[in-house]
């Protein structure tokens, strides 16, 4: 299955694009592929972390502290 692709171009430093060039050039693997696999792996996270519920704003739930071990 073929999926359209799009030309994306954005700004990096040079030094980090240098060492991202080597570092794939040493895995054997074309730069592009690793972006792609970088970009699935952060959206694949952050639906992850918006299917957990988010309690921040609920209250602290009851302790007394009948758990804890002497």
């Amino acid at each position: 299955m073929s999926y359209p692709n799009v030309l994306v171009n954005f700004r990096v430093p040079v030094a980090l694009k240098n060492e991202f060039e080597d570092a794939c050039k040493r895995l054997h693997m074309p730069m592009t592929a690793q972006v792609n696999l970088l970009m699935r792996e952060f959206v694949h996270r952050q639906k992850k972390s918006r299917q957990q519920p988010d309690d921040m704003h609920e209250p602290i739930g009851f302790y007394n502290g009948m758990d804890d071990t002497l």
